[in-house]
């Protein structure tokens, strides 16, 4: 699963393109091969800020806009060919219908449809310290268990939780962080005395 995937909703748009766009690659039988085309893509889009501002400007004409995406594509070369005649005809139909300022959303759309099909998940873990490897891989072992799928944990350390963890998946929410139970307990205590 992509890095970049994250729990972030995206737009109805994005997703429309995206599920299209799969379901081409599905067609073709080459779904894995198009998805090096795209993770290709994005980071090429990540590094360079004038690829950003050419893609979000209204100011080129669909046929400039074409033009650039096909050199960009031919310069990165591809593993397959097919794969990448289906990409570049992908952008080309972005560019037609004049949503390449979406370009970055679809793509990443179209990683998640991938992951979701693959049973793959993201979960997002908040801990107050670095969290070591065999808590990682308990941590995981019990995601997965749950989901019944591979699950991917992106560790961040914030010491503010005090202590504890705080874990984000899909659209779930497990709050077992010190600071959480500190204010639970406030709330209580001035219950019982008011």
């Amino acid at each position: 699963m992509s890095d970049s995937v994250s729990l972030v909703p995206l737009p109805l748009m994005s997703q429309r393109y995206a599920k299209a766009f799969f379901d081409l690659a599905q067609e073709t039988g080459c779904v894995e091969h198009v998805e090096k085309e795209v993770a290709s893509f994005l980071k090429v889009l990540e590094q360079n800020e004038d690829l950003k501002h050419f893609i979000h400007s209204p100011f080129f004409s669909v046929r400039e806009q074409k033009e650039a995406l096909n050199v960009l594509c031919e310069s990165m070369g591809s593993a397959h060919q097919e794969a990448g005649h289906i990409f570049r005809n992908f952008l080309g139909v972005i560019a037609a219908n004049r949503r390449l300022f979406a370009l970055s959303s679809i793509l990443r759309a179209f990683q998640r449809h991938l992951a979701f099909l693959r049973r793959e998940f993201l979960a997002q873990v908040t801990s107050a310290y670095p969290l070591n490897a065999q808590q990682k891989g308990m941590l995981c072992g019990a995601l997965e268990s749950v989901v019944q799928g591979s699950v991917v944990l992106q560790v961040s350390v914030d010491p503010t939780i005090l202590g504890g963890v705080i874990i984000r998946l899909g659209s779930y929410q497990i709050d077992m962080s010190v600071i959480t139970k500190l204010s639970s307990l406030k709330l209580a205590l001035k219950k019982e005395v008011s």
